[in-house]
């Protein structure tokens, strides 16, 4: 029998009041589920902020909460080629690192999302998650081994590894190796098969299916590692004071060696400088993952 809503131009019934209370409150429950978690570490960061911009606002280190400003610390901290100098190779080594490690991981996980399972698929993942589960002291004590003169790196490498900014890179590479494969993998996993085969009987040759279509579908993959990597290498402390062994200066040693001296302001003033960089060129990454997506959008319609 024909109802109302089988005539042309018919509207269907508005949701009654429980159906929209039940709808908002499906809504609302995940929100009030994170809500405590996020309060906390709000409350945490923010906390933990103040107390950085207090300090860094100070002469002199002291234990009071209140103190007078002191714009001195920041000035000489801005006018000293030194410091500049060392933000200078700690951005360059985060970044030399990410370029290197996004160099290896990016064919590490097409080949682990290619196996997806079997034998070989779990030994490769053990290889390279294993590193995770030995301490960085340990990793970075392996290296100087493997780097030293009499080690068997340095018998057919040409020039001089450790304690020289190549070692700390090359030793950085293999730390945040697994963090970069990880969100790799996971998109490429993700990856139809359908799209590579139809590319190839459209007639792209490799090059053309990996520029043209692999590439840009595992984009937000390689924007996620390079971020990871990057927030990761630049305030790595222990293996650039191992490995660099006093000549090769990266910002976390100075914030440390002024903690341990109880310069309070100057370690303050160099925690927001390395906080202020590392967002500046995460958010960046942010910026060109959105252009690029938005042109590739556009070159499909």
């Amino acid at each position: 029998m024909a109802t109302d809503l089988d005539a042309p131009g018919a509207t269907p019934p508005r949701a009654t009041a429980p159906g929209r209370r039940a709808r908002r409150s499906r809504t609302g429950t995940p929100y009030a589920l994170i809500t405590p978690a996020v309060a906390y570490l709000l409350l945490v960061f923010v906390t933990a902020m103040l107390l950085v911009v207090s300090y860094s606002l100070r002469h002199e280190s002291t234990a009071a909460l209140v103190a007078p400003v002191d714009m001195s610390t920041w000035a000489g901290y801005l006018t000293d080629g030194y410091y500049w100098g060392v933000l200078g190779t700690t951005l360059r080594i985060a970044l030399e690192v990410v370029v290197l490690t996004l160099l290896v991981a990016y064919p590490t996980a097409w080949l682990l999302s290619r196996m997806r399972r079997g034998v070989r698929f779990a030994a490769a993942v053990l290889v390279l998650f294993s590193p995770v589960l030995v301490s960085v002291v340990v990793r970075s004590y392996g290296w100087i081994l493997l780097l030293a003169d009499n080690g068997p790196i340095a018998a057919v490498s040409p020039v001089d590894l450790l304690y020289h900014e190549a070692g700390v890179v090359i030793a950085l590479v293999h730390v945040e190796l697994p963090f970069a494969v990880f969100p790799l993998m996971t998109v490429m996993a993700g990856l139809p098969d359908r799209v590579l085969e139809a590319a190839a009987d459209l007639g792209a040759g490799p090059v053309r299916r990996f520029l043209r279509v692999v590439l840009p579908l595992t984009l937000p993959g390689v924007v996620a590692a390079a971020q990871i990597v990057f927030a990761l290498s630049i305030s790595a402390f222990a293996t650039p004071a191992l490995l660099g062994g006093g000549r090769v200066q990266v910002l976390s040693e100075l914030i440390y060696a002024n903690i341990a001296e109880l310069n309070w302001p100057l370690a303050a003033v160099q925690a927001l400088v390395l906080l202020a960089v590392s967002l500046t060129v995460l958010a960046t990454f942010n910026v060109l993952n959105r252009r690029v997506e938005a042109s590739r959008r556009e070159g499909t319609r």
